[in-house]
């Protein structure tokens, strides 16, 4: 819906303070003697204040919890530049502070006095960015430029020993537990909590999925002056107000990769909160990478309310044409000689479009489309062939598949996966191993990949291909796989591609994997959609590219019993806490394969309906893991309805506060969904619920809803799909399924 005038974001910069604000929060930062930004007033709208009014104490000796760096001593005065700008693209607000030493400095600016001892080894150029959007109670930060570039450098290649403190920071534990903190040097100021009683939530989270099947783990301290020093390496931290009615809060995230991905140029530290001196101080190192701080009320669904808000409105587009990404930031931001920052950061303006601060034009965000693939049955590339994919568009067609994808198989080149005769396959190396690796197989498709575009327009199926990016030399050749993928694009029309094999083992490989996306969305006009790979190996999974496509979560089969619903929908649920579960492509496979495999086990595929299996997936993007053709026609009959009905469903589902509800699925609770959809232009708002009853006695189930939910009148639901029924009276569920190990999908409208 458009947004009026009157809620637009809006920043100010006086007597050296910048004020950031919309109606649902403001935050204040002001400029620090010593050339850094320290927040001082941080609230939502008829919340708390949650930053204190006294400075937080000075680091102190050794012994003190946080321990002053060796020579941060400064001497005398200097004069320094600074100077504002702000832009508006669409509904976000950018505000940019530029500090300059002197000989680097424009010609206008506001002066600010620095110790002279804070002068950098190098001509400073630092760079903070702020993004507004007016329906988000916070904003995102980040600090670029040449001093934060090359101290990344140096971290990167730095050994860990003493003389590295200024760079990394240092953890120091006594054998009685106390714990020292030495900040590193791109680290951001303190800053002091008002609220006396808080919880601190720290979330990680675990990718490489073809070794874990347990993908979120929570700790959770309840913050008192003896607690020792925190240190926390995540992407999530969760603050709470102990003493708010209302649950008030505010979540912290870093939009990087995992911490295992990215620790040898990260700090020792993501998020630090330490008392000194009695008091509770925190801060961040994000270390050159975006820093989203946000607001929220009604405690842990407060936080999965505002998490899955904030992933809805932004959405990563690339700057066009894509620059080179020598010496840009992770996230592919780089600085011009104006100081002006390239876009790729954007959001969904009211006419649903995406654009740039170019002005250039993206599709909207594309509804999460059940796609199939493949290798899902474990038969490799020995079934692919012209005639394989032509049955498999034709039963797309008939499941109601929308994107076909084939998987390792379909290029001329081996990788370890597909060997032939007298080549064993790469993975990794692959323009070395044969330049036309990356052609179309002829031994497999004599006559290309025409007859199968051809059928899949007929037929109103899009094609999509399996891409694994070469890794060599840190992405070296990122620009010829960039290039490759739009060649299939423009010679073949594929918009869907699964990008595998991707190894980020550098910072430098991290940034040449962003520009090479961004040159394949910005020269595709955002016609390319990305699966990005989840289960193996260095990638950006869950945070590395928020907005950048769904994730490809896991791989199970049905060979030696490895797949189970129960864990799949686990795997939903435990991760739809915190991410959007639109972005997550979520795995349904055939259930007559491999019976013998399951011998006694009670949660075996066949002991549900087939529907069951796609119900799971029906929150995210899902996934038909297997070969469509070769399915029994009785599933395909059992399947039909239920796509055909998810599909009206799926926009006002998938695009609404969605909350897991119930338990957390083992294969013996009763768990599930609900989403409180809005309207649409005409249409009223609905609340939907997706319940689960698995193997359980119980055919009656109360399940809370979350309190900040607002609830239709008592009443009975209508029933969409499923067995039972369910009504809702004081907060809660009231839920009726009469078999277990069965599903109900529910509505009510408002």
């Amino acid at each position: 819906m458009p947004v009026s005038p009157e809620i637009q974001p809006a920043a100010q910069w006086q007597n050296n303070e910048l004020t950031l604000q919309n109606p649902l929060f403001r935050e204040i930062w002001r400029l620090e003697p010593g050339g850094q930004l320290r927040l001082v007033s941080f609230r939502r709208a008829g919340g708390p204040e949650w930053i204190s009014p006294r400075p937080p104490p000075a680091p102190g000796p050794d012994d003190a919890p946080i321990c002053a760096p060796a020579d941060s001593s400064t001497a005398g005065t200097r004069a320094w530049n600074a100077t504002f700008s702000t832009r508006a693209d669409g509904l976000i607000l950018t505000a940019e502070l530029r500090l300059d030493a002197p000989e680097n400095a424009p010609a206008t600016g506001n002066a600010v006095i620095l110790p002279a001892g804070a002068a950098p080894r190098r001509p400073l150029h630092r760079l903070h960015t702020f993004k507004l959007h007016p329906l988000i109670a916070g904003a995102v930060h980040q600090l670029t430029g040449s001093e934060t570039d090359a101290t990344l450098r140096e971290l990167e290649a730095a050994t860990g020993t003493e003389k590295n403190i200024q760079l990394a920071g240092r953890i120091r534990v006594k054998p009685n537990g106390q714990t020292f903190i030495t900040p590193p040097a791109i680290a951001h100021p303190f800053f002091g909590f008002y609220p006396r009683h808080l919880v601190v939530r720290d979330i990680q989270f675990v990718d490489q999925t073809d070794h874990h099947s347990n993908l979120v783990f929570e700790r959770e301290y309840l913050m008192q002056s003896g607690e020792r020093c925190l240190p926390l390496q995540t992407n999530l931290v969760c603050i709470e107000d102990t003493a708010s009615r209302e649950g008030d809060g505010f979540f912290w995230l870093l939009m990087a990769p995992l911490h295992r991905v990215r620790k040898r140029w990260s700090a020792v530290f993501d998020f630090l909160l330490a008392f000194q001196k009695g008091a509770l101080t925190a801060t961040a190192c994000p270390a050159g990478y975006a820093l989203a701080r946000v607001a929220y009320t009604g405690g842990r669904a407060g936080a999965t309310r505002a998490l899955h808000a904030f992933q809805r409105a932004f959405y990563t587009v690339p700057p066009a044409p894509a620059r080179s990404p020598e010496t840009c930031n992770p996230l592919g931001y780089k600085p011009d000689a104006a100081g002006a920052v390239a876009e790729n950061l954007a959001i969904r303006n009211p006419h649903g479009r995406h654009v740039t601060s170019s002005g250039t034009a993206f599709p909207p965000e594309h509804s999460a489309l059940l796609l199939s693939n493949t290798w899902g049955d474990r038969c490799g590339a020995a079934s692919l062939s012209e005639k394989f994919i032509l049955d498999e568009i034709a039963a797309a067609r008939a499941l109601g598949v929308e994107v076909v994808q084939i998987d390792d198989g379909w290029q001329k080149g081996a990788t370890v996966n597909t060997p032939v005769a007298g080549n064993q396959g790469v993975w990794n190396g692959f323009w070395a191993a044969d330049p036309e690796f990356w052609t179309v197989n002829a031994s497999r498709f004599p006559r290309g990949l025409a007859p199968l575009v051809e059928a899949a327009d007929k037929a109103v199926v899009s094609l999509g291909l399996w891409y694994a990016p070469d890794s060599t030399g840190d992405l070296a050749n990122w620009e010829k796989d960039a290039a490759q993928i739009l060649k299939l694009w423009r010679e073949h029309r594929i918009t869907f591609f699964k990008l595998d094999a991707v190894k980020l083992h550098s910072r430098l490989a991290e940034t040449r994997f962003h520009a090479l996306c961004d040159r394949v969305l910005g020269e595709s006009g955002g016609a390319i959609f990305f699966d990005f790979d989840a289960t193996a190996e260095h990638r950006p999974t869950y945070w590395g590219r928020p907005g950048g496509g769904e994730l490809f979560l896991e791989n199970r089969f049905t060979e030696e019993g490895n797949y189970h619903p129960h864990q799949t929908l686990r795997a939903l649920w435990s991760l739809a806490h915190y991410i959007r579960p639109k972005r997550i492509r979520l795995e349904f496979l055939n259930p007559a394969r491999n019976e013998p495999d399951y011998v006694g086990d009670p949660l075996r595929p066949l002991a549900y309906p087939p529907e069951y299996l796609f119900a799971i997936t029906m929150p995210g993007a899902p996934l038909a893991w297997f070969e469509i053709s070769r399915v029994p026609a009785v599933v395909i009959e059992r399947w039909r309805p239920l796509i055909v009905l998810w599909k009206q469903h799926r926009e006002a589902f998938q695009n609404g506060s969605v909350f897991p509800v119930g338990r957390a699925p083992n294969g013996f609770s009763w768990t599930g969904f609900v989403s409180l959809a809005e309207p649409d232009a005409d249409g009223p708002r609905s609340l939907y619920a997706l319940l689960f009853r698995e193997l359980t006695p119980d055919e009656n189930a109360v399940i809370d809803l979350p309190v900040l939910l607002e609830l239709p009148k008592p009443g009975r639901a209508q029933k969409l799909a499923g067995e039972g029924a369910v009504t809702i009276g004081e907060g809660k569920l009231i839920a009726y399924i009469p078999a277990a190990q069965h599903f109900l999908f529910a509505r009510w409208e408002m």
